[in-house]
Order: structure tokens, then sequence, then C-alpha cells
């Protein structure tokens, strides 16, 4: 009798941890994922990323909620009311009031419930510089990160690296603060390629910054390569204000109009942009279908 009893036992519980295992899974599937684009400085494709992610969302007629972080935020000239802003307060009146940060940051505490709530994607775009900075702060005092894990909620940190020894040792930096703010997140370094590849001549500074702050943090990482576009390629449909949608999408006619060029050469730009697209997008998206699948960060 304390024999049947006991298998009875076992078999309750293990059909409880098959339970619990399925709920899990099923959380995971369900879970809102949250994308935060960062990294220390302007001007090294933080914008960007956040904006093919955008695009990704959107171009399969899925819904997507945006915030970005930046004193000069661009994204509302692109996305219109799609985007939250956070305006941070200056360095002085936060001195003055330690709050500030805090209350300018409501905005992302709402996108953060929505999703929660709903299960859209968030994509955080983070600025460069204090914005980096008071976000990691952010997210530390908050303990954002337990309320997302128990929420089940999956962050994924987009980490902006580019080929310049300054910046790589800032990113690497900024990393490792990640690593303590967000321990429960997946951070993907991306290695965006604008300013020149990752290959360095030995002995020179960027060659030191590389083999001793960066590669220990990329080890054991999933990487996205981030290819430069052709070259002026981007720049005229940025300065349209134009969405990677926006370019794809259009007519070949219209795209010389607007560019005020030939139908040649608006259809050459237009397939160097396509084909950049193609290959930043196959990246994302075995990234983000692999996390979505269960990856363990």
């Amino acid at each position: 009798m304390d024999k049947d009893h006991k298998e009875k036992v076992l078999q309750r519980k293990a059909a409880r941890l098959v339970e619990q295992a399925r709920k899990a899974e099923e959380r995971a599937r369900t879970a809102p994922l949250i994308h935060l684009v960062i990294g220390p400085k302007g001007g090294i494709g933080k914008s960007t990323l956040a904006r093919l992610l955008i695009d990704k969302y959107r171009l399969t007629g899925g819904n997507v909620r945006i915030v970005q972080i930046d004193r000069t935020a661009l994204l509302p000239k692109l996305y219109g009311e799609l985007v939250s802003v956070v305006h941070l307060p200056s360095a002085e009146d936060m001195r003055g009031d330690p709050l500030a940060a805090m209350i300018a940051m409501e905005p992302l505490s709402v996108a953060i419930d929505a999703s929660l709530a709903d299960n859209a994607p968030l994509v955080v775009d983070v600025g460069g510089g204090p914005s980096a900075s008071a976000t990691v702060e952010y997210v530390g005092k908050t303990r954002l990160d337990a309320y997302l894990r128990k929420n089940g909620a999956r962050v994924v940190v987009w980490l902006m690296f580019v080929a310049d020894f300054a910046a790589m040792g800032q990113s690497a930096t900024l990393g490792k603060a990640l690593e303590v703010a967000v321990p429960s997140a997946e951070i993907v370094p991306v290695l965006n390629e604008r300013s020149g590849r990752f290959k360095f001549f030995t002995g020179s500074s960027s060659d030191d910054v590389w083999r001793e702050a960066v590669v220990p943090f990329l080890g054991g990482r999933r990487i996205l390569q981030m290819p430069s576009a052709a070259a002026g390629a981007l720049v005229p449909f940025e300065q349209l204000g134009l969405t990677f949608i926006d370019i794809i999408n259009a007519d070949d006619t219209a795209i010389a109009k607007r560019l005020n060029v030939s139908r040649a050469i608006g259809a050459s730009l237009q397939g160097d942009v396509a084909a950049w697209l193609e290959v930043m997008w196959s990246g994302l998206d075995a990234l983000v279908t692999a996390d979505q699948r269960g990856h363990d960060a």
C-alpha cells in the first residue's frame, strides 16, 4: 500500500511538472518582446536599427509600440502618433530634482504596461550619452528586470558597436552596466560597419581596444552583423523622411520624382536599399525568431 501511495504521489508530481512546463511554454509564446536599442553616443546607427525592427513588424501587418528616449527625437517624423517620446530634463534640472528623470520616463513605463497587457512588441530607441546613462539608471532603480521577468516579458538589448576605438570601449563599458541592470535580458552586440570593417592593424589603439575590451564581451553571445549600405543609397531617402517600407513599396518613377533624379538613378538607389534591407531583415528574423522559440539568453 505504501508503495502504491508513493507511486501515485510521484505520478501527481510528474503531472504537475508537465503542466507547469506547458504553461511556461505557452507564456513564452505569448509574452511580449521588448527591444532596447542602445549605444554610448549618437551617430552609430541606433535609430536605423530601431527603424529596421519597427518596419519589420509593420511589414508583416503586426502591431508595434515605439518609445524614443532622446532630446532630439526623430522617429515621430516617420511614425507619427505611434511614437511615445521621453524628453529627459537637463543635467542641471536633474541635479535640482532627483526624481525629474524618473518622472520624465513615465511614457516608457506606460508603454511597457500596455505591451504586457496586449502582447504587442515594444521597440525602445535610446539616444546616446546622457540618454543612455539615464536609461540604465532608470532600469536599475525601478527594478524593471525583475518586474518584466515576473510578467513573462522577454527583453533583447541591441547594443551598437562601430569600428572606432573610443566608441568600441564605451560600448563594452555600457554593455557591462546593462548586464547588471537587466541580467535576464539577452544582449546582442550589433557590429555596425558604417564606419568601416572591424579589422585593425596589430598594435594600433583600435586593435588594443578590440582585443582587450570588445572580444571578451562578445564571447558566447549571438551577434548581429550590420553591413554598410551601398555608398549614398540611404541618405537621400532619410532626407525625405521615408520609412523603409515607403522606399520598397514606391514606384521607381515616383522615387525619381521625389529624389529629383532620373528614373534609372532612382531605381538603382531603391534597388541598393532593398538589397541591404533583405540582408538586415534576414539577420534580425533569425535572431528574433530563435528568441521567440525559447533561446536561453
